[in-house]
């Protein structure tokens, strides 16, 4: 704000005096405005955010609609398309149709030998140059030996290789000497998204510091079938939005520790009855069930940036009612979404907009296998629209398979190019191609480093912190009963079925009594036949039975329902954890005392112990509703 003319404060004007200043003073504004010019071109512009998944950054708009001050990072944005685009066609004009079609194998290393013989691996790799591996735990029995495995096998490749794993956290993990982290039902519990990112970087950084480059995580499926034999834990829950809002969560964390994410199981496996590695599931559902429930977390998953998206081996006959005959019995079948081109082409590339890698589940699993050969499945589903072959029996035979499609003009050419496209833009994107890759530090290194890291017990902590937040209590009396175990001497009586889950729980109530001031505690283990019944039970002793999935097995349900009705009229002291999915609650509304921690993981089991040697309730949110 400006102020008056020093003349003017004392009301005396003079007309050439006036005139003069006049003339000062615009001159004097006229510095000051072309001044200000000068500093505001000097300043940094704030350009788009260049991170996996974020969108371009928000400016004034200018008169041709682009924001103000972006034009140079807009400029730089198209070069480096511009160079991507070059650097990829320049690759794709260097590989043979034969390498272009490999390209799109992700291979288990299994298959490779069995197929090439007694031929040596490498030697095997180097003439199948597929585009990535998938590694199992059998793979990766310690840091050492991976890494040296990750190194062997990329040398053998012109194009560096995807190294895959599965490594969810909770039930499904492919680490021996690592955190198992949460699966996700004990995030979603925890009511709190950001738990899923803090998962999903911490997992990409482990997977980083053995370059493993790839991890098929998240699930996206919603599981609102309690009898869903393959997703249950996997998910993180059964409302669409919830789930939805954990996914996006876990694409920022994968991203942030320099990993894609893939998302999986398209359309939806949360609500089958079967196990797809076994049998051929199926939902009957129309296309406005799957927009409203099993979908709503892929297109968050797509708005998040997720850079791939796994389908699922499930029929869907109300969106895609093509059939094929079956070699298991000859029989026709649905075409299953991972050979469907409707699924994959018309509705996730077209109509839900996905233009990232798709992805197969694996095709050595049963409701594949079973019914399509190893030849026949890998040429389906290329023409559905899959850019990436997870695990294909015969690699080298599917190479050929997919070569003669072509030929016979089954598969146009431009077809397998444009999938090659997508693979190498992505691995571009992660620094796996000459023009991005950081150069590799040395093996002796690398394996230091990776061993200081899992020995750090950064990511232990992390899981810990998060179970605690996750486990749930549920019980008519939990105000009355917690703490149920205080560490001053009493005997604790476990009961179950899994001798060595109630071991390790043994371990942990131990662990803690012992962290309770130097407490002490009498802990023992028996199944429910072992176990005395409550009108013989030991004097002063507390029960705690640790349940699974219960509403799989209704005669191990009666017992421990029948059980608990006999301890109340003999004012016995018992509890249940329950270590599976939370459907127990469903089974056990009525006993006392009842804590659920989904899982079986240390952090899982630690979160349940302490949970019962507090005097405070835990927090953790039911993530699915009960039948």
């Amino acid at each position: 704000m400006s102020t008056p003319p020093r003349s003017n404060r004392h009301g005396r004007t003079r007309r050439g005096g006036a005139r003069r200043k006049f003339i000062i003073l615009a001159l004097v504004l006229l510095v000051a405005a072309v001044g200000l010019g000068a500093w505001i071109a000097l300043q940094p512009q704030a350009g788009p955010a260049e991170g996996p998944g974020t969108g371009a950054g928000s400016g004034l708009a200018s008169p041709g609609g682009t924001p103000a001050g972006n034009d140079g990072a807009i400029a730089k944005q198209e070069k480096e398309k511009e160079k991507e685009k070059a650097f990829i066609e320049q690759t794709l004009s260097g590989m043979s149709l034969d390498e272009r079609i490999s390209q799109m194998l992700m291979v288990d290393l299994e298959a490779v030998a069995q197929e090439a013989g007694g031929v040596q691996l490498e030697e095997a790799m180097q003439k199948l140059r597929p585009g990535g591996v998938v590694l199992f735990r059998g793979d990766i029995p310690d840091i050492r030996s991976v890494l040296t495995l990750n190194r062997r096998l990329q040398q053998t490749a012109a194009i560096p290789l995807w190294m895959s794993t599965d490594q969810e956290g909770g039930i499904v993990t492919r680490l021996p000497f690592a955190s198992a982290m949460n699966g996700n039902m004990a995030i979603g519990a925890t009511g709190r998204p950001g738990a899923a990112a803090e998962t999903g970087e911490v997992l990409g950084q482990m997977l980083a510091k053995l370059e493993i480059n790839l991890d098929f995580a998240p699930v996206a499926d919603i599981n609102s079938n309690p009898d869903n034999p393959v997703i249950g834990l996997r998910s993180y829950g059964s409302d669409p939005e919830q789930v939805a809002d954990f996914v996006k969560s876990f694409i920022v964390g994968m991203h942030a520790a320099g990993l894609p994410a893939v998302a999986k199981h398209f359309p939806g496996h949360g609500d089958t009855a079967t196990d797809s590695h076994i049998g051929l599931p199926k939902l009957d559902y129309e296309l406005s069930r799957f927009e409203s429930i099993e979908w709503v977390p892929f297109r968050a998953a797509i708005a998040e940036g997720v850079d791939a998206i796994m389908s699922a081996h499930i029929q869907v006959p109300q969106l895609e009612p093509a059939t094929a005959v079956s070699k298991l019995d000859g029989k026709p079948i649905t075409l299953p979404a991972t050979l469907s081109p409707h699924l994959l082409t018309g509705v996730l590339r077209e109509q839900l907009g996905f233009q990232g890698v798709i992805v197969t589940d694996a095709l050595n699993m049963k409701a594949i296998a079973d019914h399509f050969g190893s030849e026949e499945a890998a040429v389906m589903a290329v023409k559905a629209g899959a850019d990436m072959l997870l695990m294909p029996p015969e690699p080298a035979a599917a190479v050929s398979a997919i070569h003669r499609a072509v030929d016979a003009g089954e598969i146009e050419a431009a077809r397998i190019d444009d999938s090659v496209r997508r693979i190498l833009r992505m691995k571009r994107k992660y620094g796996l191609l000459p023009d991005t890759a950081s150069p590799p530090v040395p093996l002796e290194d690398a394996i230091q480093g990776a061993e200081a890291y899992f020995q750090s017990g950064s990511a232990e902590q992390t899981a810990d912190r998060i179970a605690a937040e996750a486990a749930t209590v549920w019980g008519t009396g939990v105000k009355t009963k917690l703490p149920l175990l205080r560490g001053d001497g009493r005997r604790v009586i476990l009961i179950g079925d899994q001798r060595t889950v109630l071991e390790r729980v043994q371990r942990e109530i131990e662990g803690a009594a012992s962290a309770a001031a130097g407490g002490s505690i009498q802990v023992e283990a028996r199944t429910p036949a072992e176990v005395p019944s409550p009108r013989q039970w030991p004097s002063g002793a507390i029960a705690v039975w640790v349940t699974q999935d219960l509403h799989h097995d209704r005669s191990s349900a009666e017992t421990v329902i029948s059980w608990f009705q006999a301890a109340a009229e003999q004012d016995v002291a018992a509890a249940v954890l329950s270590v599976g999915t939370p459907y127990d609650i469903a089974e056990l509304p009525d006993i006392p005392l009842g804590i659920a921690v989904y899982g079986t993981t240390s952090s899982n089991l630690r979160a349940g112990v302490k949970a019962l040697f507090s005097a405070e309730p835990p927090a953790g949110k039911l993530p699915v509703a009960l039948p």
